[in-house]
């Protein structure tokens, strides 16, 4: 049998997956720890019963999504960039990971350990907003309001594109969303500057 560390990521790993390709209510905990060849005892000792195991599944699946999306930002110098680059970032997340995507966009999970990673992440993307906010390219970030003009008219069409079965999402869609959500969160400008882009 595993050793507990080890016993623990392999229930992730196993849920993860079979959630991610049945849905998190189609696996039985039994199937999961057979699955993962942990002990009875193992099981209990990391997850008390189902809803823990999908929270901690949850909650590394949206670290790993921050993770690549605050790299992709660093990447960025330009306000612009970033902006687009965040609305590109999400709409190919989703088209890559179909079924860890519907697990992300389902009900939300809390935990510890997902108020961290958010606490994190939402810290690094203040980090890289606070510059082009000074220069006057971007308004104030306000986390709430920020997070739903940028990326909430994508996902819930990535909702809409799950439910569809579609195999691919257009170039031209990410376009349209990278748009919307660039002219939504940059910094007023005059009529000039606008008749100048």
């Amino acid at each position: 049998m595993p050793r507990r560390s080890e016993a623990r990521t392999r229930l992730l790993e196993v849920a993860r997956r079979r959630f991610a390709a049945d849905g998190a209510l189609s696996a039985t905990l039994d199937e999961i720890r057979r699955e993962a060849g942990v002990s009875v005892g193992a099981l209990y000792h990391h997850f008390p019963d189902k809803v823990s195991l999908m929270t901690a599944v949850f909650a590394e699946l949206i670290g790993e999504y921050q993770d690549g999306f605050v790299a992709m930002l660093r990447k960025h110098d330009t306000a612009e960039g970033g902006i687009r680059g965040g609305v590109a970032y999400h709409l190919r997340w989703v088209a890559a990971h179909r079924g860890e995507a519907g697990l992300l966009l389902g009900p939300r999970l809390d935990s510890d350990e997902l108020r961290a990673a958010n606490r994190r992440f939402f810290a690094a993307v203040a980090d890289w907003w606070r510059p082009h906010h000074r220069y006057g390219v971007l308004q104030p970030m306000d986390t709430a309001i920020t997070a739903a003009l940028w990326l909430g008219p994508a996902q819930e069409y990535s909702r809409h594109w799950l439910a569809s079965g579609a195999r691919r999402i257009p170039p031209a869609t990410i376009a349209v969303f990278a748009g919307a959500a660039w002219k939504a969160l940059r910094a007023n400008t005059t009529e000039e500057d606008e008749n100048g882009r």
